[in-house]
């Protein structure tokens, strides 16, 4: 039997806070002490502050003179940073898959896009959001190219926390539409078609950028807000 690797408890801490703060569990702008995190988490503030400090690297976390630390705000320039670097990587991609035809991706895509249906029924939104990201991992596993969807999930960690708020209005039957126009186009070898449904549907949750920040506003950071208060590092 293979022996069981032990994840360290920094790097534990570190999955779980960004967890909950790119799945909304802890809100933008929210106070997160150490003590707070590490009392939730059930293990001691060191591992708590390394994550912290990982987490502040990435733009997720917050050192603030005066609050203490917080859960960054949703940054607009980050967010469209985010969308770019998706859209011209996972376009390429589809493109790509159209001309790469494989079963069993084929079937895997289709069984995302299955589950993605019951989650609607079911109003699961949770699960709507999983089923996607894995239907879109997926399309860079067809063509050979995991590694460029570990760059996509990375450079989209801001834009993740938008399309959370997005769904909750969103209308997902449109969404599983696209998903299912996306999947006819790779099996028909169309990589035209893939690229053009794909870039529609990318767009989408940019077309909410102005309503969500102005309806969620003490999410984001936007002109006016005060960002000089950041520290580098905790007090």
């Amino acid at each position: 039997m293979a022996d069981v690797v032990e994840i360290p408890a920094g790097e534990r801490a570190y999955r779980e806070i960004r967890r909950r703060i790119v799945s909304l569990e802890l809100k933008p702008n929210q106070p997160i002490g150490e003590v707070f995190l590490a009392d939730e988490l059930r293990m001691s503030r060191t591992p708590v502050r390394e994550a912290l400090t990982r987490l502040s690297g990435e733009g997720l976390v917050d050192f603030r003179a005066r609050a203490g630390t917080i859960v960054s705000p949703i940054r607009l320039e980050a967010v469209r940073t985010a969308q770019y670097v998706r859209e011209k990587l996972e376009l390429a991609i589809v493109e790509e898959a159209a001309l790469t035809q494989s079963n069993r991706a084929i079937f895997n895509i289709r069984q995302t896009i299955e589950e993605q249906r019951f989650s609607i029924a079911e109003g699961d939104m949770a699960l709507f959001f999983s089923a996607d990201e894995r239907m879109h991992r997926c399309f860079s596993e067809m063509v050979g190219r995991g590694p460029v969807w570990t760059i996509i999930s990375e450079a989209k960690r801001h834009m993740d926390r938008l399309r959370r708020l997005s769904l909750q209005d969103t209308d997902l039957n449109q969404l599983l539409i696209d998903h299912e126009n996306i999947l006819a186009a790779i099996e028909g070898g169309n990589a035209a078609d893939a690229r053009s449904v794909l870039k529609v549907h990318l767009g989408r949750v940019m077309e909410d950028i102005d309503r969500l920040s102005s309806q969620y506003k003490n999410y984001f950071s936007l002109p006016e807000n005060n960002d000089a208060e950041i520290v580098q590092e905790t007090r």
